[in-house]
């Protein structure tokens, strides 16, 4: 009896996960996988990101990326659910917050392309049942874990860790207007941050050498002495530091400018410190276990053969999407 009732939980479980009304409630559902409805909603959700896409051109294909993430979607809920997994209440918690938060930013946009809040919040909890996957196939103790050593080489490989000091190359009148240097001024500047990158390269400590260039006391050094990681890309740092970064031997510095700031860089031996690699190991995991979760949910997804995909129902969907998208 306990067996049925478990079973009878998991089935209303997942239809509410897939079913449901909102922004496009007046339009039917508009797929039926393995006799799962996917709302409107959530095929609108998937076909605005389709519209998105340059390389998906057609109408058709544009359709079929959707059918194929409702699929997807449908066999990673599923999956949550038969392997007896489940959020707890404060990640539950954690998912409403994000998904209010990040519906404030979006949330008009949506509206315009038929996907209503609800549908919104539960698609945010399919990412979470995504991510439990993950860590269940490819986390320590999984399925296929990876090994750290892995991860650690792929940090090292993909990240680099570095003390940085930064220096204006103009300077500032009593009202904070900008006044450029003149040249002999700007080269003294390069010198002194080309010079202190020389001692540091000679073996001077950067303690040293960084409180040497600030005059905003020993707070101001904490800072430029916390070692910082990023990966190529970030938004914080101008385009091309990274490389600028990984072109300087661990342990040793250089001045680079950018714009009108000039860097003192000293590159650090990213896995010297194991704090570091703790901090982004979820980070590593995600990158390099992409592939195989994709691998898996697509065999899952094999699973799922009986699609019935209502004409009408999508091609509404479709103008709802491509109207919102042009308002």
């Amino acid at each position: 009896m306990k067996k049925w009732i478990c079973l009878l939980t998991a089935v209303c479980t997942v239809l509410c996960l897939f079913s449901g009304c909102g922004s496009s409630g007046d339009i039917p559902d508009p797929l039926t996988i393995n006799g799962t409805p996917v709302s409107a909603d959530i095929f609108c959700y998937y076909l605005d990101i389709a519209m998105a896409d340059p390389t998906l051109t057609t109408k058709e294909a544009q359709i079929d990326y959707a059918t194929k993430q409702c699929i997807s979607y449908v066999a990673v809920n599923s999956a949550f659910i038969s392997r007896g997994f489940a959020l707890t209440p404060a990640e539950i918690s954690e998912i409403s917050e994000r998904a209010n938060a990040l519906w404030e930013i979006f949330g008009a946009h949506y509206q315009k392309v038929g996907v209503s809040k609800q549908a919104y919040i539960k698609l945010r909890t399919g990412l979470a049942y995504t991510e439990r996957l993950r860590t269940a196939l490819f986390d320590t103790g999984g399925e296929q874990a990876v090994p750290d050593d892995t991860l650690k080489a792929y940090f090292a490989s993909d990240y680099v860790a570095f003390k940085v000091l930064t220096g204006r190359l103009y300077a500032a009148d009593v009202y904070g207007n900008r006044v450029e240097y003149t040249a002999e001024e700007l080269s003294a500047v390069m010198q002194k941050y080309t010079d202190a990158a020389e001692q540091i390269n000679k073996g001077a400590g950067i303690e040293l050498i960084y409180a040497s260039l600030l005059s905003g006391g020993s707070e101001e050094v904490r800072q430029s002495l916390t070692t910082l990681v990023i990966e190529d890309g970030d938004p914080y740092y101008p385009e091309g530091f990274y490389a600028a970064v990984r072109a300087i031997a661990e342990g040793k510095a250089a001045a680079q400018v950018f714009g009108d700031t000039v860097y003192l860089i000293c590159r650090v031996d990213i896995l010297e410190d194991p704090d570091l690699f703790a901090a982004h190991r979820g980070d590593c995991l995600l990158a390099v276990s992409e592939p195989g979760l994709q691998s898996e949910i697509n065999e899952m997804s094999k699973a799922y053969t009986d699609i019935v995909r209502k004409t009408g129902a999508v091609n509404r969907c479709y103008d709802r999407v491509k109207q919102g998208r042009e308002a």
